[in-house]
């Protein structure tokens, strides 16, 4: 089985195009609105220090994306189709971000939303607000501490546009803190889906050689006619046996799964993702390993 992360390395080296000519809006008794030509039109990015710039703390590098009405931006795993948001960041020496396990910054995604018109992708519109923690040195030094932000995103409607930008911000002036860029990202950090409570049990049963079965069910508190949306990580090795996203009502939510050892860049595999309970409750995040049969 082929995996998607391996399909995505590919499409991301072929240049993006916008797949069909830009046309005006028009609405009676207004002027004509164009269309975004590139994702730098489609998409402006705002970068601002939140924090109490102090010899040792950490701060968050936020980067607020403002999108073009009926465009969107992708979460970190972008689903049937599409490309993450990426944060790249060039810090002054003695600064450390929180990292990945591949090296790159953590982004703190806020919960997506789910679009499914014609193919099931997870991402965001209008405005989001993504951040990367940064630990500061202990001694802060008189010259500040500039570092450059890179952002890149793929923006999509009916076509698709390749955006970037690029800034420098001083991690020692982090902006005000009723400032609308520290609200911001107020908003977006209690978006952040938490992790799993320990009376939701997950499970992984069935395993065979090629498929498995991830089994999440809920305490006796939970809702008997609730509704419950796994939404996955792209985990590689481990994908939905069916479709891209899973519903379920009531407590328990079963999702059966495609294995393949052979994609899993040399790593055990896991089943990892989101569990939003309720149509817009809370999400929790959680990963749990997948046996070996």
């Amino acid at each position: 089985m082929l995996n998607r992360s391996i399909l995505r390395a590919a499409v991301a080296s072929i240049p993006l195009l916008a797949a069909v000519p830009a046309m005006a809006q028009v609405i009676p008794g207004r002027a004509a609105q164009r269309e975004p030509q590139t994702g730098d039109e489609a998409v402006a990015a705002t970068v601002a220090v939140v924090g109490d710039a102090k010899g040792g703390a950490t701060v968050r590098i936020a980067v607020t994306l403002d999108i073009v009405p009926g465009w969107h931006v992708y979460w970190e795993n972008p689903g049937e189709s599409g490309a993450p948001t990426e944060i790249a960041l060039e810090l002054p020496a003695g600064c450390t971000a929180v990292q990945r396990a591949d090296g790159k910054p953590a982004i703190a995604f806020p919960v997506p939303t789910v679009f499914t018109h014609g193919e099931t992708v997870f991402g965001y519109e209008k405005t989001v607000t993504l951040s990367v923690a940064v630990k500061l040195p202990e001694s802060l030094p008189a010259g500040g501490l500039p570092v450059k932000v890179r952002t890149s995103w793929l923006v999509c409607k009916q076509s698709c546009l390749q955006g970037r930008s690029e800034a420098t911000v001083d991690l020692a002036k982090p902006v005000a803190a009723d400032s609308k860029a520290a609200k911001a990202l107020a908003d977006s950090l209690a978006r952040l889906p938490k992790p799993l409570p320990a009376e939701w049990k997950v499970a992984i049963k069935g395993v065979e050689a090629d498929k498995a079965v991830l089994e999440i069910a809920g305490p006796a508190s939970a809702a008997a006619d609730g509704e419950l949306r796994f939404i996955p990580n792209d985990t590689p090795g481990v994908l939905l046996a069916s479709g891209y996203l899973a519903d379920a009502k009531g407590r328990v939510i079963s999702v059966p799964l495609a294995l393949s050892r052979e994609s899993a860049l040399g790593k055990p595999l896991e089943a990892a993702g989101l569990l939003v309970v309720g149509k817009n409750g809370p999400a929790y995040s959680f990963r749990v390993a997948v046996p070996a049969p």
